[in-house]
């Protein structure tokens, strides 16, 4: 069951923290897109995978999600925490915590810097964290009911 949670969580937030990526970055005509930055900082730092870059990318970018998913799940299936909007809320802010800080060091280390404006990258992070941890909890309490339904019939 746990894995169900897990991959419903990881996959509705992740997306969701994805699509808000994209929407701020056409509306600030600026590349917020993390996907594609890591795409950028793979082809630089990898060129013999150039080709991959973007799978690689994305893989990256959806292992992650499911990685905070992962821990979002436990923290709520062991009763640490309530799996409602507050929670989600909290999660996903202090998730953007660890996003920034990665990425702060990510970009501070690599040769050539992909994102234009780093501190609006930084913002847009932290919503776009929150946005993932609300909708890991849609898509946990989604599996959660689906999965009580089945188990009592």
């Amino acid at each position: 069951m746990k894995f169900k949670k897990v991959l419903s969580a990881g996959i509705i937030g992740t997306s969701a923290m994805t699509i808000f990526s994209y929407l701020v970055s056409e509306l600030m005509s600026e590349n917020f897109r993390e996907p594609e930055i890591q795409t950028i900082l793979i082809k630089n730092l990898l060129p013999a995978a150039k080709q991959y870059a973007p799978y690689l990318a994305w893989s990256l970018h959806y292992l992650i999600g499911f990685g905070f998913a992962f821990i979002y799940v436990r923290l709520w299936d062991y009763n640490k925490l309530k799996p409602n909007i507050e929670s989600g809320m909290f999660l996903g802010a202090v998730s953007g915590i660890v996003g920034i800080t990665g990425w702060y060091f990510t970009l501070k280390i690599h040769p050539e810097l992909p994102v234009t404006n780093p501190k609006h990258f930084f913002i847009l992070l932290f919503f776009a964290h929150i946005i993932l941890g609300v909708f890991a909890m849609i898509g946990y309490i989604l599996v959660k009911k689906l999965t009580d339904n089945v188990e009592r019939k």
